[in-house]
């Protein structure tokens, strides 16, 4: 089967397409796998995933257990150009994130296989962490049209952040990561927060120009962010972007907001402004760094806009939510 190489410039709605393709996928059982070997857990995955799918009658046309994870985009980006309608990708949000250009409004379906430290956008689909499991939804899911976000003109998965997430990704050890996980996360978390000063932020959504002082703002297009269920406005089949601030200037408000999120209680609405909107630009002073998806890739000023139904994608059944 061959994908049409031009690229739509309007969402994918149609649920007699998304079946169709899911009928062919389902048929030709026919898959790419690639995956982040360098990830958390990554190379154990790469062996059992091969196993496990081809136990479940998939195919494997092509495997990549990639060890340099900016290969991985060139590497999707190839397979889609050869015509593969379904790849599987195993890895973290970072590599997620990286690929989804490729994906947005074509004709080809993006399995996970969460592999990473915070699995934030395979939370948001609903996606188990068990390989076992995500297999299984990989193999039986349906497939779902779903939005990605957009900043400075590029697709990202789930959420960009400014502030201290920007700072953590800036100065996180890669080999901390990738043997702590998440407590390596908080322990670098502890240091930057010491650090972490205030800054003016200038926000534009819907015709108005709001102004305040942040120390921490997030872009979200699904609910999680470094794990933690953060932003339960967020949808990804909202219209909208959800734009989620820490006001003032006090290193509390970030403790009380991720202590109050870890332990699976609403922020206090006196530390958090939300808004809404499909297309926001936010600025600051002083400049700061933006993290997308766990990297920090670009600085502000940035542009964010909501994709809609960007991106074909394989889901739990029972996510009635998701179509």
């Amino acid at each position: 089967m061959t994908i049409d190489p031009t690229v739509e410039d309007e969402p994918i709605d149609s649920l007699e397409r998304k079946r169709s393709l899911e009928a062919a996928i389902r048929t030709r059982r026919e898959a790419v796998l690639v995956v982040n070997s360098r990830s958390r857990r990554g190379r154990q995955l790469y062996r059992r995933a091969k196993r496990l799918l081809r136990e479940r009658g998939i195919a494997l046309a092509l495997t990549y257990p990639v060890r340099n994870p900016a290969r991985i985009p060139e590497i999707v980006r190839d397979a889609i150009g050869k015509g593969y309608q379904f790849i599987i990708v195993g890895g973290g949000d970072g590599t997620i994130s990286s690929v989804v250009d490729f994906f947005a409004y074509r004709s080809v379906v993006l399995g996970i296989l969460p592999a990473g430290t915070a699995n934030s956008y395979a939370r948001a689909l609903g996606i188990p962490l068990a390989l076992n499991e995500a297999v299984e939804v990989v193999v039986s899911g349906k497939v779902v049209d779903v939005n990605l976000g957009k900043i400075n003109g590029n697709h990202f998965a789930n959420a960009a952040a400014i502030g201290l997430p920007a700072s953590i990704a800036r100065h996180m050890p890669k080999l901390l990561k990738r043997w702590f996980g998440r407590v390596g996360y908080l322990l670098v978390a502890a240091v930057r927060l010491v650090r972490q000063r205030p800054f003016r932020c200038t926000l534009t959504a819907s015709g108005r120009t709001i102004e305040f002082d942040a120390m921490e703002v997030r872009v979200a297009n699904g609910q999680y962010q470094g794990g933690v269920r953060v932003a339960n406005e967020a949808s990804l089949e909202s219209r909208d972007l959800v734009i989620q601030s820490i006001k003032g200037g006090s290193r509390w408000s970030i403790v009380r907001f991720w202590t109050m999120a870890m332990l699976g209680y609403p922020p206090s609405i006196d530390d958090v402004l939300v808004v809404k909107a499909p297309d926001v630009t936010l600025d600051t002073a002083p400049r700061q760094y933006v993290s997308i998806d766990g990297e920090p890739v670009t600085q502000t000023p940035i542009r964010a806009t909501v994709a809609r139904n960007a991106l074909m994608v394989v889901a739990p059944r029972e996510r009635t939510d998701l179509v």
